[in-house]
Order: structure tokens, then C-alpha cells, then sequence
């Protein structure tokens, strides 16, 4: 009967203009699989995407699709529809590799020296007027800000701020009715980007960039968000900055109690009326660069490696500092001692990390982490768990090891270095069906790992255990969330007794 279909020439041009408008129609959803841009990479652990939005695993078969209904048309129809395709193909691929041609190991190492160069070089004028600063400190006091005025939100507690955040930022927070129905929970800080350091009048700014996810519960229906903000904090010149103990946790500035004000900025404690920027850093300003929901069905995608073949970048200090190190150990040979790191601590401390996240048992790295990193990639672990997945990493193989980046402040000192290194990555699901990645081509990688402790611990590292407290040299297997050894009751992740891990940061977002 098919061949009596198109007798009638009104249904026959009826039936092709129908033809013309589906092909059509095929023609833009099939070029928006052609042009729709890939996830960024980002990898807690593996190659998949940080924001966990969808992976592309779902367009060859549609493409394909698509391709057979065309295919079905007249050759009229269909001829000059797939040249269209073929035509908007080449000018896409002839585009990107225009574009990657532009972006070159030389020039983009260039760019981030230069950026690495300025902030160094500001950060090192600030450090010249206050001696007390430290840059692994004031990570953790923005974290603290960060994380208290996103829980405090539409509750009475926010008036607790007022000497870290600008009255302008409360009130608005405070005003808007919006707020009083929305609960924010589950924060998580992924990294803390120094921006830039600058002066302004009378006060002194540092501009970050800060990663995170939180939770966002409204009207009784919550919501994961992914999360890139910039702050900016400000000071008044010539402020010295706080102890450790004041800098971690949100106190009076004054007297250092736990911080409790009233509405008009008074500490309930001391009595004294606390002016933001006069005493501590404030948040001036809260941009959002970009904000996402976040989905779980991206967990098993995979982006190729980008960077893996840029040039270290190192700080311009690096010899500086590394002098300063050595005379503050007496160090005899600093080639010994950084082939006694790279050995004892960067490459353990890797293979061992990377062990218990391919495991999925994070917990067993909790004494080699910091809280904010260890709290960071356990959101991802319990996200694997959620959806009955697993990032296997097999095979994990360390190729070498660069030093970026060394600092010593007054109360810490930091190692950042470059970890090259090779392994089978993917994900399986609970059946053991391989979702992305590959367990028969390595991947290889790079990514920059800063490790921290407190000026004056001298543990050699070569008697350091990755498996026992450095404290008391009990078993650590009974750290707890908190990192709280149970046997001595020292708290291990504030780097007071060896080195810890603070942060870890791809190719393509390293800039120091």
C-alpha cells in the first residue's frame, strides 16, 4: 500500500512540506548536540565535572537517530540537509582548533606568572606592614565569615557579623523577607582563590574568589547549588592581624571571646563597640560570578586533561623563602631535605589520599587533612555513595614532583607542589558497569597540592606515619569528623603537630 501514499499531489506536497519543516527541526536539535559546550573539569579524585551537571553520553544516539529519519526523506530533501551538516561540522571543528591553537602552553604560563607575579608581590608589601599576616590564616577566617552569614541567615544570630561584614550586606540580608522562608545548610567550601591585594584610602582590600556548595531549603523543598562568589575584604591600614585562635573562629576582635554582639555592635562580654575594618577584616562586597544546580547525574562524566602539559608555575619568592626555611631549620643541604619531602610526605601523602578516595573510605585520610579540604571532597564522596557509584583509581603511578611554591609566615609554613602522575580513572556503578573513564587507558594528570604545619614542629619526615597520630603516636584510626584523636585528645588537623593538606588545585585554575 506505500506506494499509493503520495497518488494525490496536494497530499504528496503536503507530506513533503511536513518532511521539510521535521528536517528542519532535526537539523537544530542535532546542531545544538554539534555546539552545545562541554562541562568544565574539575576533579575531586577523578576527571568528572565539579559542577556534576550532565554529561554528553546521550548524543551520538540521538545524532544517530536523527541522521536515519533523514536519511528517509526524498533525496531532495535529505541531500542538501546532510551537505548543511557536513558544511556546519567542519566550520565548528575548523573553530575549535583555531581556538586551541591560540591557547599555548607559552602564553597561558605567561598570563598566570604575570597574575602570580602582581598578588605576590602586593601580598609581600602587606606582610612587610603586618608581620602577623599569614595567608593559610586568612583562608580559614574567610571560610568562618563565609560559612557563619550563609547559616545565619534569616536569624537573629546574623547581628553576630557586625564586625565582620559591612551594615549595608546585613541590612539587605536582614530586610529582605525572602531570607525568613529560606534555610541554608550542608555549606562546603571547595577553594579560596586570592584575587588580588590593593589599597584604597584609608584601608587595605583583598579581593578571593570562593568555590562552594550549599544546601538551600525553601518552602519545604531543598536544593543543592554549586557556587562561585567573589568577596572582598577590607581593612583599616595599619591593623595587625590576629592570633591563630582568633582568626580560625569568629571572635571579638577586642577581647577575643566568642563572638556575641548586639544589634548595635557591642560585645557582650567587653562592652566594646566593634567597627567593622577597625579592628579585624570585613566583607565590603558579595558578587556571584556563577551559580548552578547541582546533579548528581554528571558524577560519572569525563573531560579531557587540561594543562597537564603548561609549565610550572612557580612563585617568584620561591628562592627567598626556601633561604628563610633553611635558616630557620638549620638545615644543612636543602637538596637532601627536598628529596626527603618529596619522598616521605608529598608522595605517601598522595598515594595514600588517592587510595582511600578510590575506596571510598575518606575517613581514613582524615589526619593528613585540613577540615575544609577534608570536608570538601567528602560532599563528593557521600554524592558517589548517593547514587551507588565509585571512582575507582587504579594503577595510581607518580612520575615527578615540582616545587611551586614555598611560604613562612609567623606562625606557618607551606609547601605547594606540582604532582605529575598516571592511573586507570573511572566510575562504576554498584553493578560494576563502567559509566566514564577507562580501566585500560591511563589518564594522565597534574595538580597542585599545598601542604601546611606550624613554625617550630621538627618531626624529621622520614620517622613521620601515615597510619599512627603525630602527636602520640597511637593508631589513627580514631580520628572522628573533627580530627580529634581519641587517645590523646589532640586535635590533628590544624597542622600543629606535622604536616597536613590543605588544598589541591587543577592545571587550569592554579594561579598560586
Amino acid at each position: 500500500m506505500r506506494q499509493y501514499i503520495f497518488q494525490d499531489p496536494k497530499a504528496k506536497r503536503r507530506a513533503i512540506h511536513f518532511a521539510g519543516i521535521f528536517s528542519i527541526f532535526s537539523i537544530i536539535v542535532l546542531l545544538i548536540f554539534l555546539f552545545i559546550p562541554e562541562i568544565s573539569l574539575a576533579r575531586p579524585g577523578g576527571g568528572q565535572s565539579y559542577s556534576g551537571g550532565s554529561g554528553s553520553g546521550g548524543g551520538d544516539g540521538i545524532a544517530g537517530l536523527i541522521f536515519w529519519i533523514i536519511l528517509q526523506l526524498p533525496p531532495q530533501i535529505s541531500v542538501p540537509l546532510i551537505i548543511v551538516i557536513i558544511v556546519f561540522y567542519f566550520l565548528k571543528n575548523k573553530k575549535e582548533k583555531n581556538h586551541n591553537q591560540t591557547i599555548t602552553s607559552a602564553p597561558t604560563y605567561s598570563n598566570k606568572f604575570n597574575e602570580f607575579n602582581s598578588v605576590e608581590s602586593s601580598l609581600e608589601t602587606l606582610k612587610q606592614q603586618d608581620p602577623d599576616f599569614s595567608r593559610l590564616l586568612f583562608w580559614d577566617f574567610v571560610g568562618s565569615v563565609y560559612h557563619k552569614f550563609y547559616s545565619y541567615l534569616g536569624e537573629s544570630a546574623l547581628k553576630n557579623l557586625k564586625p565582620f561584614v559591612a551594615d549595608y550586606i546585613l541590612n539587605e540580608a536582614q530586610n529582605n523577607p525572602l531570607n525568613k522562608q529560606t534555610n541554608i545548610s550542608e555549606i562546603v567550601i571547595g577553594n579560596i582563590k586570592l584575587v588580588s591585594v590593593y589599597e584604597s584610602g584609608d584601608y587595605t582590600g583583598i579581593v578571593v574568589d570562593i568555590k562552594s556548595n550549599y544546601t538551600q531549603t525553601k518552602a519545604g523543598k531543598s536544593t543543592r547549588f554549586i557556587l562561585t562568589e567573589r568577596w572582598m575584604f577590607n581593612r583599616k591600614k595599619g591593623v595587625l592581624s590576629k592570633a591563630p585562635e582568633q582568626m580560625r573562629d569568629l571572635k571579638c576582635p577586642a577581647c577575643g571571646a566568642p563572638a556575641d554582639f548586639t544589634d548595635a555592635g557591642e560585645c557582650t562580654h567587653c562592652g566594646t563597640f566593634i567597627v567593622a575594618g577597625e579592628m579585624q577584616w570585613f566583607v565590603n562586597q558579595i558578587t556571584i560570578i556563577r551559580q548552578e544546580v547541582f546533579k548528581t547525574k554528571g558524577l560519572a562524566h569525563y573531560e579531557q586533561e587540561v594543562g597537564t602539559d603548561y609549565p610550572t608555575v612557580v612563585s617568584p619568592l620561591i628562592d627567598t623563602y626556601i633561604q628563610r626555611f633553611v635558616q630557620n631549620h638549620q638545615l644543612q643541604d636543602w637538596s637532601s631535605y627536598w628529596q626527603n619531602f618529596t619522598d616521605n610526605i608529598a608522595y605517601k601523602y598522595f598515594t595514600e589520599i588517592y587510595k582511600a578516595w578510590s575506596e571510598m573510605q575518606w575517613q581514613k585520610a582524615r589526619h593528613l587533612l585540613s577540615d575544609r579540604l577534608y570536608e570538601s571532597y567528602n560532599f563528593w564522596i557521600e554524592a558517589y555513595k548517593r547514587e551507588h557509584l565509585q571512582n575507582k583509581l587504579d594503577n595510581l603511578s607518580i612520575k615527578k614532583i615540582d616545587m611551586a611554591a614555598i611560604e613562612v609566615d609567623k606562625y606557618y609554613e607551606a609547601f605547594t607542589v606540582r604532582i605529575f602522575a598516571s592511573c586507570y580513572d573511572y566510575v562504576i556503578n554498584q553493578e560494576g558497569k563502567i559509566l566514564g573513564g577507562s580501566r585500560k587507558k591511563a589518564r594522565y594528570f597534574s595538580e597542585y597540592w599545598t601542604f601546611m604545619r606550624r613554625n617550630g614542629v621538627e618531626i624529621k619526615e622520614s620517622e613521620f606515619s601515615l597510619h599512627n597520630c603525630p602527636n602520640c603516636g597511637a593508631p589513627a584510626d580514631k580520628m572522628g569528623q573533627a580530627a580529634v584523636c581519641e587517645y590523646c585528645g589532640a586535635k590533628i588537623s590544624n597542622g600543629d603537630f606535622s604536616w597536613i593538606l590543605t588544598r589541591i588545585v587543577q592545571d587550569e585554575e592554579y594561579a598560586g
